[in-house]
């Protein structure tokens, strides 16, 4: 529900445009007012998990979800949109990091590569499925709903899942002695919205000095939350990101892979789906079926990854993965380049394919190698902070890779103007940098993995 209601917007998105005269602006927060809103309270719905009970906090998450996407599906003016989008992600932040803690807390750490590698397949297909999804609905534009069926869709998906959540997951205890940390909140906040909107802004060239001060500042109030953290530890407070959490090596590296590992997986889904309807003018639905490879090959990539190829390959798996997705991305810079007035929809099947299949033997082994040596009594905050870090480069996905394309794209003089192969080309640069320097940082990681069968439980064993 989550990432399909983060990548279905991408396809779905010049017909809400269109139908709710959307300005360039609304149309970029319909993107990024979800994901900021997610990513910012992703680490306080993790403590709020500990605080309800981890099967309470995510039933409440699962029907604000829903309530929040039936009003998206209502909406009758971009703002409203907008404001819902947000209340969306706001929900969404206390129903994701409990799936993760519950696998912490459910499955012995000799059981737990079995449901990550499930776990991880299924992300990684729903990040890259919500394009496909998206087409299909807008496409059969049931009882004439058109782009609204891609939230109304959530609405009947999320009765389900409270009902089996109820029935199936066990009632984790509610720890009332948690606290929230606001000082934590606002200063991370604070710090995440004035860096993505200096990103964001970054496609405006009138004014890139006042952008960059924006990011500046917001890298400040990071550093300051940072040691707010620290501080709060020592003084026995309960922060949001535990000392004994960001002091574990092997976490901190992995939490450096993906917040640049998502830049380029995001960002590859906005300006494809948005290049093939507006310079090829491909359906919505045939704009879905471009990413369908992605999506089908990233599911294999995840189990194969991590079953089979981590536990003999370690860290190598990571960097053979991020190479794979550069080298998918390159081919569709290549297609594009070699025939700008328009490939052929086969030319794109290719290096869709193999950039699926590499991000799956990243997403997989990356979140299983990031919490594996993390004890049952952090599994809510990891989970929280890792999932924020994700959602949080997703929206640098939009705000670098989007914002690229979209400013280049913006000197078109109609669809069928060469510029947008042009803007194309040098978005998916930047995300194959990105992957590239991902690759980089991975090198921090163990070299080899350790099985988690053969760790303490609730020990430190990463120093």
């Amino acid at each position: 529900m989550d990432l399909l209601g983060v990548t279905i917007v991408t396809v779905a998105l010049p017909s809400i445009t269109d139908d709710l005269a959307a300005s360039p602006a609304q149309s970029q927060a319909m993107l990024s007012g979800y994901t900021l809103t997610f990513a910012v309270g992703l680490i306080t719905g993790a403590r709020l998990g500990k605080r309800l009970g981890l099967r309470r906090a995510f039933v409440i998450g699962v029907a604000g979800f829903t309530l929040a996407s039936l009003a998206c599906a209502l909406a009758g003016a971009a703002w409203v949109l907008v404001l819902a989008q947000v209340v969306q992600g706001l929900f969404a932040a206390l129903m994701v990091p409990q799936v993760l803690a519950f696998i912490q807390l459910m499955y012995d750490p000799s059981e737990r590569a079995k449901p990550m590698a499930a776990f991880s397949a299924l992300l990684g297909i729903a990040a890259a499925a919500g394009p496909i999804l998206g087409g299909v609905l807008i496409a059969l534009d049931l009882f004439g709903t058109g782009w609204r069926g891609v939230f109304l869709v959530n609405v009947p998906i999320g009765v389900v899942v409270a009902g089996l959540a109820l029935r199936a997951l066990p009632p984790a205890r509610a720890d009332g002695h948690v606290r929230l940390d606001p000082a934590g909140l606002a200063l991370s906040a604070a710090s995440l919205f004035l860096m993505m909107w200096g990103l964001a802004g970054l496609a405006d060239t009138q004014t890139p000095l006042v952008q960059v001060a924006v990011i500046s500042l917001g890298l400040v109030l990071f550093l300051v939350f940072l040691v707010q953290q620290r501080a709060s530890d020592r003084r026995g407070g309960q922060p949001l990101v535990p000392l004994a959490l960001q002091q574990r090596s092997t976490f901190r590296s992995a939490v450096g892979v993906q917040i640049l590992f998502f830049i380029p997986v995001m960002g590859f889904s906005l300006v494809i789906t948005h290049y093939v309807q507006t310079h090829l003018d491909y359906t919505a639905l045939l704009a879905g079926l471009v990413v369908l490879p992605w999506a089908l090959l990233t599911g294999v990539g995840a189990g194969v990854g991590t079953t089979v190829l981590l536990p003999r390959m370690g860290r190598r798996v990571i960097h053979i993965g991020l190479l794979t997705m550069s080298l998918g991305m390159a081919l569709v810079v290549a297609v594009v380049l070699l025939a700008p007035a328009g490939p052929a929809f086969w030319h794109f099947l290719p290096g869709s394919a193999i950039g699926g299949l590499g991000m799956g033997l990243v997403v997989g082994p990356l979140t299983e190698i990031a919490l594996s040596r993390v004890s049952r009594e952090h599994a809510s905050e990891a989970s929280g902070v890792f999932n924020s870090v994700g959602q949080l480069s997703a929206s640098f996905g939009f705000a670098t890779v989007g914002s690229t394309y979209f400013a280049i794209a913006a000197g078109a003089a109609g669809p069928s103007d060469g510029l947008y192969s042009d803007a194309l080309s040098v978005a998916l640069g930047v995300g194959i940098g990105a992957a590239l320097l991902a690759a980089a940082v991975a090198v921090r990681l163990p070299q080899r993995h350790i099985n988690s069968a053969n760790q303490p439980t609730d020990v430190d064993v990463d120093r």
